[in-house]
C-alpha cells in the first residue's frame, strides 16, 4: 500500500519522466549536412561556387567540400568509416568503385533530374540502376603549342605518329593513356574498348615520337607553353583555362575521328552518413543552372539536355553543344574499368620499348 508521501513522489517522479520525454522529444535531430571530396585547384572552387554556395542558400544544409588529392582513393582508404557523403569521379573511376561494392546505387525515381540527362550519358549497372548524378564533362583531344604546329597540322589521332614530330610529343602518365589514349586510338583506328589492338599500335607508333610522359597537368600545362613540346592528348578544360587567363600560344583540336567525352559523376559512398541528405544534393546538381555556371568557371560542359550556352561560350568552344557532343565518343566504362590493370602494364611497356 502506497502512504499518501510516497503516493506524492510518485506522481512527482512521472512528472519528472512525462517532462523527461517531452524534452528528449523536442531535441532536433543532428543536423543534416554534405561532405563532398574532390580535386583541389579549380575543381573545388567549381564546387563551392557553382553548387555548394546556391545549394546552401536555397536549402540551409551546410554543404563542405573537402580538396583531397584523389577522391576514388579516399573512398577504397575509409571504406569502414566513410568521412564523405559524396566524393566526384570519372564514369571510368566510379565504374571501379561500383564493380569493388563501394558505393550506393539508386532507382531512377530517387533523382527526378535524372530525366534531364540523357541515357547514354548515365551510369548505371546492369539491372539497370544508377551509379550517382552525371553532372557534366571534358573531352580529351589534342593540344598543341601554336608557335610550332598549326591545328591544320593535327586533324587526326595518326597525326601525332608522323616522324616530323618526332622528340615533339608529351605523354599521358600510363594510368591515364591506357584508360584514354588506347581506346580513342583504337576507335580512330577501327577498334573499340574491347579491341584495343589497333589503338595500342597507333600509340606505339606515337610514343616513338615522345619527349616526356607529363606526370601531372600543371607540368604539361609548362610543357605547352614554354614550347617544350609541339603537342599530345590532352584535356580540353586545362586549355579552356590557359585561353581564359589570356594565352595565345595554345590550341585544343578534336581530330576528325572524335575526341574522347570524359564524363564526371557524383556518388555517395556505401557506409556514409546522411544519405538522405546526399540524395537531396545529387539530385540537385543534376539541374542545369550549377551545370552552366560551372561551364563559365571551368569548361566543365553541362550533362543537363535543358542546359543552354550563351553565345560567347558556344564561340570560345567553336560550336554549339549539340554538334559538339556529336564529335565525342562516349565508349562503356566498365569494360574499361574491368580491364584497367592489363592495359596499364601494357603502356608501361610500350613506353619503355619507346625509350
Amino acid at each position: 500500500m502506497l502512504t499518501g508521501s510516497k503516493r506524492r513522489l510518485e506522481a512527482v517522479a512521472i512528472a519528472l519522466l512525462m517532462v523527461s520525454g517531452t524534452a528528449v522529444s523536442s531535441v532536433p535531430a543532428a543536423a543534416q549536412k554534405v561532405v563532398m571530396a574532390t580535386w583541389g585547384g579549380g575543381v573545388s572552387d567549381t564546387w563551392r561556387e557553382s553548387f555548394a554556395k546556391p545549394y546552401q542558400e536555397a536549402t540551409g544544409t551546410p554543404v563542405t567540400i573537402v580538396e583531397v588529392p584523389n577522391p576514388e582513393a579516399q573512398v577504397r582508404a575509409q571504406a569502414s568509416a566513410p568521412q564523405y557523403n559524396a566524393i566526384i569521379a570519372s564514369f571510368f573511376e566510379a565504374a571501379n568503385l561500383y564493380k569493388d561494392g563501394l558505393i550506393e546505387t539508386f532507382d531512377a525515381k530517387d533523382f527526378p533530374e535524372i530525366a534531364n540527362i540523357a541515357e547514354k550519358y548515365r551510369l548505371t549497372t546492369p539491372d539497370g540502376r544508377l551509379i550517382g548524378m552525371p553532372v557534366y564533362f571534358m573531352y580529351y583531344g589534342i593540344a598543341l603549342n601554336t608557335d610550332l604546329a598549326k591545328p591544320s597540322e593535327m586533324t587526326s589521332w595518326q597525326d601525332l605518329a608522323k616522324p616530323k614530330w618526332k622528340g615533339q610529343i608529351a605523354l599521358n602518365r600510363p594510368i591515364y593513356a591506357s584508360t584514354y589514349d588506347l581506346v580513342v586510338m583504337s576507335y580512330a583506328t577501327g577498334g573499340n574498348e574491347t579491341n584495343i589492338e589497333p589503338g595500342a599500335k597507333l600509340f606505339e607508333k606515337i610514343a616513338d615520337n615522345a619527349m616526356t610522359t607529363f606526370s601531372s597537368m600543371a607540368q604539361m600545362n609548362q610543357l605547352l607553353t614554354r614550347g617544350e613540346v609541339a603537342a599530345g592528348a590532352y584535356y580540353s578544360t586545362r586549355i579552356w583555362q590557359m585561353k581564359r587567363e589570356g594565352l595565345k600560344n595554345v590550341e585544343f583540336v578534336i581530330p576528325k575521328e572524335g575526341s574522347l567525352m570524359l564524363p564526371y559523376v557524383v556518388v555517395i559512398p556505401k557506409g556514409s552518413f546522411d544519405r538522405d541528405t546526399a540524395k537531396k544534393w545529387l539530385n540537385y546538381i543534376g539541374k542545369s543552372e550549377g551545370q552552366l555556371k560551372a561551364t563559365e568557371m571551368s569548361g566543365y560542359m553541362p550533362l543537363n539536355e535543358t542546359a543552354k550556352l550563351p553565345p560567347e561560350t558556344e564561340k570560345l568552344i567553336g560550336m554549339p553543344l549539340a554538334e559538339l557532343k556529336s564529335k565525342l565518343i562516349q565508349p562503356d566504362w566498365a569494360i574499361i574499368a574491368a580491364k584497367q590493370q592489363e592495359r596499364v602494364n601494357l603502356v608501361e611497356q610500350i613506353v619503355a620499348r619507346a625509350k
